[in-house]
């Protein structure tokens, strides 16, 4: 089956961390197609070895003739499977860039694949259109496999022309498969935009379609026990398989939808911590005498983050108190505030009332560690940090 990674949120195979530190990528990688990095997870091997087993015996029976060279027929069609599938996502990541929508990569698995994006804000229609691209594309492609076999000789026969049969097959199943209104299959993506437009509430539109999912591999559990088709070992397996992917996914969705229910019950200013501006050359000793005269015995609360602009560069800085640390006291009168700040970009900066999802979003799509609260008319009044957002999230 193929998925595309929701582009609202950080994918789970992404370069770097929302720290920035860099994390080693799984698999073999195959190149770029259309500027695309293109992966080969070692799970595919396994689907690859499966095919081979479950296809090549029935070769080899209608084939006798052929002997060993069934099995290479077989891998045959596990490779078209994969390029059916790289289609998949090259459709996905075509309708996503023409959205906007950065794209990150495209991995092979062993349930077919998934293209990761890069985290963006996005609406209702296009999340359906990008996810509907897919496929699309796989039946487009069956549909010319069939004009092409149509138009083959008659009394066309062999394995190749089996294998041809097989892989239009195969691009109709994907294609129908994974429009089945779900998540998460890309069916699902439409669900889910459906009840965002009417509803006003993304994740309200993810738990809808997460639960469709639930149903469609129960649904899939009594349609083999009704037809007996457990008794087949090879199409046992192969549901399972599927079953459980929509399980797991589905179930990956409502917490994704559970999380982003708290966070969007929550405003900036809610849980931003009070800040303190300074101009970038203040002295750190001038700074510590002003905080600490804020926070007298009386102060209750947060410490305040001790913040400054740099209106030259076009940067906010937050105090960095690792940095800080590392000040003697002697020297803290000569070292300027500047010197020991994390600086980010001018619009790390959220209004007072941007919901606890959206500042996700923006935190993880600049890999950022703060983001500044402040509004046109007032000055900056607290900051948010990554942690604490996780904190409330998590509801600690």
């Amino acid at each position: 089956m193929c998925t595309m990674a929701d582009p609202r949120f950080p994918a789970p195979d992404a370069a770097s961390s929302p720290a920035g530190r860099p994390r080693r990528s799984r698999g073999v990688r195959l190149g770029r197609v259309l500027g695309v990095e293109v992966r080969l997870d070692r799970s595919w091997f396994l689907i690859a070895g499966l095919t081979v087993v479950m296809y090549g015996p029935v070769l080899w029976r209608v084939y006798p003739d052929l002997g060993w060279l069934n099995l290479v027929v077989a891998l045959g069609f596990a490779v078209g499977l994969a390029v059916s599938v790289l289609a998949h996502e090259l459709a996905h990541a075509a309708a996503g860039r023409r959205a906007g929508w950065p794209v990150d990569r495209i991995v092979l698995t062993l349930m077919g694949g998934h293209t990761t994006f890069g985290t963006v804000r996005t609406r209702p229609l296009p999340t359906a259109l990008v996810s509907l691209a897919g496929p699309l594309a796989n039946v487009a492609l069956a549909v010319l496999g069939e004009v092409l076999l149509a138009a083959a000789p008659a009394g066309a026969t062999g394995p190749w022309w089996a294998l041809a049969q097989l892989l239009v097959i195969a691009n109709w199943v994907l294609g129908l498969f994974n429009l089945l209104p779900g998540l998460p299959l890309d069916g699902g993506r439409v669900v889910e935009a459906v009840v965002w437009t009417v509803t006003g509430s993304e994740w309200r539109g993810t738990a809808v379609s997460a639960w469709c999912g639930r149903g469609i591999a129960a649904l899939l559990v009594l349609w083999l026990v009704w037809t007996q088709q457990w008794r087949q070992p090879a199409v046992l397996v192969v549901s399972l398989l599927v079953v459980t992917f929509i399980v797991a996914g589905a179930g990956q969705a409502l917490r994704q939808a559970r999380l982003m229910g708290r966070l969007d019950s929550v405003r900036a200013e809610e849980i931003a911590r009070p800040a303190m501006e300074f101009t970038p050359a203040t002295p750190l000793s001038l700074v510590d005498a002003t905080v600490t005269a804020a926070t007298g015995d009386d102060y209750r609360g947060w410490t305040p983050d001790v913040v400054a602009r740099d209106a030259a560069r076009g940067t906010l800085g937050v105090l960095d108190p690792a940095l800080a640390a590392r000040v003697p006291l002697p020297e803290r009168s000569r070292v300027a505030l500047g010197d020991v700040c994390q600086w980010y970009p001018a619009d790390a900066v959220v209004a007072p009332r941007t919901p606890g999802g959206e500042l996700a979003r923006q935190l993880e799509a600049g890999r950022l560690q703060w983001v500044w609260v402040a509004d046109d008319v007032a000055p900056v009044t607290g900051v948010v940090h990554h942690e604490d957002l996780v904190r409330h999230a998590l509801h600690r």
